[in-house]
């Protein structure tokens, strides 16, 4: 079996979990902007990963422009964000980015990183306002994956968990359906 891993990562997180995978499989990583679908097509199995800003996963649009040239491949997503495991963000992240022709796509995610300091100007704005927003909240209001982003402020923090890929792995290793 012949995998490829494309990874889109802005801030490192993802191309440690895309490190991971390789480690695993053997796959090799390629930036998901410097991929060539012509090459890519080649391969049995094709791992796209990236990081979640405002609940778009980065890199998809290279699946969506080239999918109908990956039919008959395992193709699957794995994609990390700063908020934690919780299944009501995955699923909305899920509807959000495998729809029509990606719907049947499986996606695996994992917890990110989180350096406010080291962020780009835009990035770090855009969070410094939403934790000013969330501070103002009522603490009882606060959902599980809103809590991280108040906790680490301007704190470097990094929840990346070698475990999130397992699922992944195992559907990777599988003999079964594509």
């Amino acid at each position: 079996m012949r995998g490829i891993i494309l990874c889109q990562s802005k801030y490192g997180a993802s191309k440690k979990y895309a490190e991971w995978i390789a480690e695993e499989t053997g796959f090799k990583i390629v930036e998901t902007k410097k991929a060539d679908i012509n090459i890519v097509e080649k391969f049995d199995v094709v791992v796209l990963g990236g990081g979640v800003y405002a609940s778009s996963i980065s890199g998809i649009t290279f699946l969506r422009k080239n999918i109908s040239r990956l039919r008959g491949k395992k193709v699957c997503v794995f994609c990390c964000g700063a908020a934690p495991y919780d299944e009501e963000v995955i699923e909305s992240v899920r509807k959000k980015n495998l729809k029509d022709e990606l719907s049947g796509i499986p996606m695996f995610y994992g917890p990110g990183m989180w350096d406010l300091e080291g962020m780009k100007f835009g990035d770090k704005a855009m969070c410094k306002l939403y934790i000013k927003m969330l501070s103002k909240k009522d603490p009882a209001e606060i959902s599980a994956w809103e809590k991280p982003f108040l906790d680490a402020k301007d704190k470097k923090c990094d929840w990346t968990d070698k475990k999130y890929i397992e699922p992944l792995i195992d559907l990777i290793k599988s003999k079964g359906e594509k």
